[in-house]
């Protein structure tokens, strides 16, 4: 028997319960994999703060979670990272599906600008904050600022800093407006921006649901743009050429999940 759609009830039933336990044992898989490297991590991150181990270990937790997920990751650009040198990393944020795909894909180390209520999930929260993460109070934009100017002292070293200047998931994978706490930092530190378009992942992981689909998403990798000598007044310019930049690479249209079935794709990863 067909259904509205066409395809015979059964197998939608047998491709829903596929679904249904692809998610369970994915999220087993991010219990397990959470629990055995943050304890670790947040143990090294009270000896050293250094950061290079404990970055390598989110990345093995990172690719352990898509695994798990079945997605796929492929980079476009890298070409354009200049290796040594300190960026404020600004892509657009479609899902938390990208937030793999960053950590999993890109070229730089870097240290995340997060809200701070992130740092109460039990063992995830203690495992951001020994990475580094730069935690602000989304409520008290002073004190951000402040955190901000404070946080440029953790990138020296050749770290950079990923700061998602949307400052939310997209409803519907287009491009929301930016905020300027990523520019203001860029013009007070003088540090390039590096912009950043992920494409796929609102479909692979919509906002609002954990119903995820196993597919590929894209990274592709911008021209970094000089703010050496720009200032306070400089930030509007700086943040619509850096949006025209993301915008630039952004494709709504994106099958990820066709994309996951051609040939010759491959995951980057650690």
């Amino acid at each position: 028997m067909l259904d509205g759609s066409g395809k015979p009830k059964e197998l939608k039933v047998l491709l829903s319960l596929h679904r249904v336990l692809r998610i369970a044992l994915t999220a087993l898989g991010l219990v397990v994999i959470t629990g055995v490297l943050a304890p670790p991590l947040m143990l090294i991150g009270l000896i050293t703060s250094s950061g290079r181990l404990t970055y390598r270990m989110m990345r093995w937790w990172a690719w352990g979670v898509s695994k798990c997920m079945g997605i796929t990751f492929s980079l476009i650009g890298a070409e354009k990272v200049v290796p040594g040198q300190s960026y404020i990393v600004t892509p657009n944020h479609q899902s938390y599906a990208d937030v793999l795909a960053l950590v999993s894909v890109l070229p730089v180390s870097f240290r995340w600008v997060i809200k701070k209520e992130l740092l109460k999930v039990p063992l995830f929260g203690g495992a951001l904050a020994a990475t580094g993460a730069i935690s602000l109070d989304r409520s008290n934009r002073t004190q951000s600022v402040q955190r901000l100017r404070a946080g440029a002292e953790k990138l020296k070293g050749g770290w950079s800093v990923l700061i998602y200047p949307e400052g939310t998931r997209t409803p519907d994978g287009h491009l929301q407006s930016f905020k300027k706490g990523a520019f203001m930092m860029a013009v007070q530190t003088g540090m390039p921006i590096l912009p950043v378009t992920s494409n796929g992942a609102h479909k692979v992981l919509p906002r609002k649901t954990l119903w995820f689909r196993p597919g590929h998403i894209t990274v592709t990798i911008g021209d970094s743009i000089n703010t050496e000598g720009l200032t306070e007044n400089d930030v509007p310019e700086l943040m619509e050429k850096t949006r025209q930049a993301v915008a630039k690479n952004l494709d709504v249209d994106y099958d990820p999940f066709a994309a996951s079935r051609a040939p010759g794709i491959r995951q980057e990863n650690c």
